[in-house]
């Protein structure tokens, strides 16, 4: 920055520009103290309060002293390949932030601002909410700031966050954590490190001892951090792209409650994809029982992102739990198939739930006196369709489906499917097509052919269960 000569001559959105992109390169570099310095120079810039991206870039640069200065035995330092990234600190690396105040921005010189984040985000949200620090207390002078943060900057070790309570003349009492069972990260596993990129120990033995140092952790670094992030998130309009490091700071700080009031009642007009992964995650850490807030998420996020594979995984693992139903199911893995080709546990589940409501039809009708028990045949393919596929809104579009279906997923890539040589895909498809154009399906006909040829029995009985089964949903009149 020395190179571009005095700032004080330059405007206040230009200032802003210029120490804004200077603080993300030295974040996204490890230049820790540099970017401490700049954001220091930033927060007593005129306009700096009301500017929700300043707020937000200092918010990050808050977040990232605070996990470098955090024990190492707590940091992660590498993840599995499975992951989006490696891990050895708050991820920026998927945040792509040019600063743009082209959009209104004399109003900077006056003291307000519209300044806009451009993001590689596709999130939303909105809400009006006042600013205030973790403890509930607005703003501090930024000498106080500036005094209090310097204190943090020696690290400490995890040995000296482990000394007890009493040892420091504290009143702190594990009983003022008695809801630990229920929302807390010390029980629970398996948080996913772009939610918690933290090592907590793995034994309770000394549990008391480890709350008492987790809590120490919250100093004047993960303060600072949540306040300005809360100002970004909370402006109008907002700068959605803090939601995610805010969600992961109050996490990290065991504070799930609040993370949960944050994702619940914040913005309940504009649900976004990120906002419901993140309230989905925390519910099945957290509130694991709650089936059917569980199920919505999921299901909302498929509306929103029907590509979305992990969340309708997420919905047939509940499926097999009995804790979501068949026909609902159907509907979500009919969205995913209109948005992509699917994968063979996708066709597979689809042909499972064709199987099972129709023989449940079937049982409901025998059940009910639906036919003369001395009368073999009265229960004809017809009784076995639900009336998902024939009645109201939910017949017509679903028989509008089957229709586009013909083409999409089976006509035109017969061939390229038996090409490819993956029998399962195949099979699990034709077992689809037979229960929705019926057994003579040119699909299901070339399907079985093959299979016969290649000799994979249990395969070619898999299809055969469906086919006996069938009933070509899409043969039968809708009911008016």
């Amino acid at each position: 920055m020395r190179k571009l000569g005095p700032l004080k001559y330059w405007s206040t959105k230009e200032r802003f520009v210029v120490q804004l992109e200077f603080i993300l390169t030295c974040l996204q570099h490890g230049s820790l103290e540099d970017a401490y310095q700049a954001a220091l120079c930033l927060m007593k810039e005129r306009g700096f309060d009301g500017d929700p991206v300043a707020n937000m870039v200092v918010g990050l640069a808050f977040c990232q002293l605070w996990y470098s200065d955090i024990p190492k035995e707590l940091q992660l330092t590498e993840l599995d390949s499975s992951s989006a990234y490696m891990q050895s600190e708050i991820p920026l690396d998927d945040m792509h932030m040019p600063v743009d105040y082209s959009k209104e921005n004399d109003a900077l010189e006056g003291g307000g601002t519209n300044s806009v984040v451009q993001c590689d985000s596709n999130t939303s949200v909105a809400n009006d909410k006042e600013a205030v620090g973790d403890d509930g207390n607005q703003q501090k002078d930024l000498m106080d700031i500036d005094a209090d943060v310097k204190k943090e900057v020696s690290h400490t070790s995890y040995e000296d966050y482990m000394k007890p309570a009493e040892a420091s003349g504290s009143d702190y009492s594990f009983r003022d954590y008695s809801d630990l069972p229920h929302v807390s990260v010390f029980y629970t596993q398996g948080l996913p490190p772009w939610i918690f990129p933290m090592k907590l120990p793995t034994s309770h033995e000394n549990l008391e001892d480890t709350v008492y140092m987790h809590r120490k952790l919250h100093n004047n670094y993960y303060k600072n951090a949540l306040k300005h992030l809360r100002v970004a998130l909370y402006s109008t309009p907002p700068v959605t792209e803090a939601l995610h490091p805010l969600i992961q700071m109050l996490i990290l700080g065991d504070q799930v409650h609040e993370a949960l009031d944050v994702l619940e009642t914040s913005f309940r007009s504009s649900d976004t994809v990120l906002q419901l992964r993140l309230k989905a995650c925390l519910l099945e850490h957290f509130d694991s029982g709650n089936y059917v807030k569980l199920c919505t998420c999921f299901e909302e996020i498929l509306k929103k992102d029907p590509t979305c594979s992990d969340s309708l995984a997420r919905l047939i693992l509940l499926h097999r739990r009995g804790d979501y139903d068949t026909q609902n199911l159907m509907e979500m893995i009919a969205m995913h198939l209109d948005a992509s080709y699917g994968t063979c546990d996708m066709w597979e589940e689809l042909a499972s739930c064709f199987l099972k409501l129709s023989q449940c039809e079937g049982d409901r009708i025998s059940i009910n006196g639906g036919c003369d028990p001395d009368n073999q045949g009265c229960l004809d393919d017809s009784n076995k369709i639900p009336e998902l596929f024939t009645s109201g809104k939910s017949g017509k579009a679903w028989r509008l489906r089957f229709r586009w279906w013909l083409n999409r997923h089976f006509h035109d890539r017969l061939n390229s499917d038996i090409v490819s040589g993956d029998l399962k895909l195949l099979t699990y498809k034709a077992a689809t097509a037979s229960h929705i154009y019926g057994r003579h399906f040119k699909y299901v006909v070339k399907t079985t052919e093959y299979l016969e040829k290649e000799d994979d029995m249990e395969l070619y009985s898999f299809l055969q269960t469906h086919i006996l089964n069938s009933v070509g949903f899409s043969h039968v009149k809708l009911n008016t």
